[in-house]
């Protein structure tokens, strides 16, 4: 609370300012906040696997909708409109809906998921602000930030408020939740843009995303073809492993008590389903995580004998030190394998996976198929899953 109170008395004088400010102002001269001349596509744009976002054609402009951008939250909406064209006369349901002149010619990206999908597109130069650095995996990006051409704006997940509506961006990319700045940054004429994929359920809908940052840069061909590239990678290992025998996983690892199973309609679920893995979650078609008790799991899985866990552990002996009661799984004893998913963390902590990989799930699913099929990808060169060591 006492931060919520400290951060309502600082928007506020921004909040008084624009709340007393003139008439609307005059539509955007070209150059500000947009790339003259660039290419706006207009019309629909086809997702095949993303649910929670849809962009519409209308009468001279575009509306990006976001069905859920934070857990529980109402839709939201954006219009995109040409660089340097009039604001359009909107419906009522349109009404106090922001407007965002494209292609944007500079983003401020709050979470680190957007930002593959910006170098993928070679739009590197337009990324004006990243959330927290630490969490920035892609060396390209941090030296961008530490050379002063991006700003951090969110440091241990505080929006500085002040900064960004001085900066101006035109869009800020949310990070997926609620935010109490983002009502100031709306009024000061920021773009809050509701990014929420990580509410899909499977991994090619979050990588589809792709294609609202298309939307926002003028950039849908290129955003529509990386994405194609993308699936059919991703389908032609499905491919591969279809017709295997599956082979039995532990999915996870306990946390402060409790398992979190995930689902056979879940992310992780898809993944490990179309890799040739079964485990004790597969039979529960949900889209989340089941919480499960540490002997629960160890009766329905403990004779498997792969453990895809998140780690850090070192060797197999840090096991006894998380829950002594872990070394009883298989997977912990001689033979067994047990594979964590942070193989290229950075100093700071920051983990590709959750950057490169959300956009990249053909190569998550290719880590996850030499593990339980090596012999379908001999050869494999690891991106994110290692082994752990015998100790």
């Amino acid at each position: 609370m006492i931060r919520l109170r400290w951060l309502a008395t600082a928007l506020l004088p921004l909040l008084l300012l624009v709340g007393c400010s003139a008439p609307a102002p005059a539509p955007p001269q070209e150059g500000t906040g947009c790339v003259p001349g660039g290419p706006v596509a207009g019309g629909d744009v086809a997702f095949s696997h993303a649910t929670n976002v849809r962009i519409t054609g209308a009468d001279g402009y575009r509306v990006l909708t976001v069905g859920e951008p934070y857990p529980g939250g109402p839709a939201q909406s954006v219009v995109l409109v040409g660089c340097g064209a009039p604001d359009p006369a909107l419906p009522p349901e349109l009404a106090g809906a922001p407007v965002v002149h494209t292609p944007v010619d500079g983003i401020h990206a709050y979470s680190t998921t957007q930002l593959p999908m910006i170098t993928e597109l070679g739009l590197l130069d337009r990324l004006t602000g990243v959330g927290a650095l630490n969490l920035v995996a892609d060396p390209a990006v941090r030296a961008r930030v530490e050379s002063g051409a991006a700003a951090e704006f969110a440091p241990g997940s505080t929006i500085d408020a002040e900064q960004v509506v001085a900066a101006a961006p035109p869009v800020l990319l949310s990070g997926g939740t609620d935010d109490p700045a983002f009502p100031a940054l709306r009024a000061a004429g920021v773009g809050v843009v509701g990014w929420a994929d990580y509410l899909e359920s499977g991994p090619l809908g979050q990588a589809e995303w792709i294609k609202v940052m298309g939307a926002l840069t003028g950039t849908d061909a290129a955003a529509a073809t990386a994405f194609d590239r993308i699936e059919q990678r991703y389908a032609a290992l499905a491919g591969r492993v279809r017709g295997a025998q599956p082979v039995p996983v532990v999915a996870g690892q306990p946390y402060q008590g409790s398992w979190n199973v995930p689902g056979a309609g879940s992310t992780a679920g898809r993944l490990f389903r179309d890799a040739g893995a079964s485990w004790s979650g597969l039979g529960d078609p949900s889209a989340g995580t089941t919480p499960q008790t540490l002997e629960s799991v160890l009766a329905a899985d403990g004779d498997a004998r792969v453990w895809l866990t998140d780690g850090p552990f070192a060797t197999t002996a840090d096991l006894a030190s998380l829950d002594p009661r872990l070394t009883s799984f298989a997977a912990a004893g001689p033979g067994g394998r047990l594979w964590t998913r942070d193989r290229a963390t950075t100093a700071t902590g920051a983990n590709p996976i959750f950057e490169r990989g959300v956009l990249h799930p053909d190569e998550i699913l290719a880590d996850l198929v030499a593990i339980l099929h090596p012999q379908l990808l001999p050869g494999h060169e690891f991106v994110y899953y290692r082994q752990v060591p015998a100790g």
